[in-house]
């Protein structure tokens, strides 16, 4: 098993865990608590090859992604209470799933021949799109619409890895200062509280 799979694992079981815990917050059964946490597990990397015309996509190809995103459901919907005191680990692992896949979205977006641009943007959604796909099943506004600095922090990974593209840079250590970098801003953000300027509708 390489790195990069377990890599991928680990970030597939984090969003896998945080569906979960919506789930359950929503008070949803057991089949809603899995299907949470599968689609937030396996959404964002579906959306990608689906996008590049990759089929069927590898998530659900390899048998692994699904088992690690249904095993994170079941835990949580087993022990509510005992994952949810480790809240602060699982924003943490969610933040590293969002680095992950953004790095290997973008990366795998270039080796398609997408240009700059779009290679951006497909690796912001292949981090971002679980997470909002989870939030849609569940009624809710997705985080990336609100004022979460969570697409920003995707985004400016996906930037540095396209730079590093086109300066012919990119490389693991690209890739790692890349996912570091969305690592910490993520983190930095929910720590220190940062949020991004929100809409106030005027009154008359």
């Amino acid at each position: 098993m390489d790195e990069t799979l377990i890599l991928n694992l680990v970030g597939t079981f984090a969003f896998g865990l945080s569906g979960g815990i919506l789930a359950v917050r929503k008070k949803m059964d057991l089949f809603g608590v899995l299907v949470l946490s599968v689609a937030t597990g396996l959404g964002g990397g579906i959306m990608r090859d689906l996008i590049l015309g990759h089929t069927p996509p590898v998530t659900l190809v390899d048998w692994r992604y699904l088992a690690a995103a249904g095993v994170a459901g079941l835990l949580v919907f087993l022990d509510f209470r005992q994952i949810v005191r480790w809240n602060r680990f699982v924003i943490a692992f969610d933040a590293a799933g969002l680095a992950i896949f953004t790095v290997t979205g973008t990366t795998i977006a270039l080796a398609a021949g997408l240009g700059p641009v779009p290679a951006v943007l497909l690796g912001m959604l292949t981090g971002i799109g679980g997470g909002a796909l989870r939030d849609i099943l569940a009624a809710e506004v997705p985080l990336v619409l609100r004022s979460e600095i969570y697409a920003v922090a995707s985004l400016l990974g996906a930037i540095i890895i396209t730079l590093a593209n086109q300066i012919q840079a990119l490389g693991p250590t690209i890739e790692i200062m890349s996912a570091i970098a969305t690592f910490v801003l993520r983190m930095v953000s929910v720590w220190r509280g940062w949020k991004i300027p929100i809409a106030h509708p005027g009154t008359r």
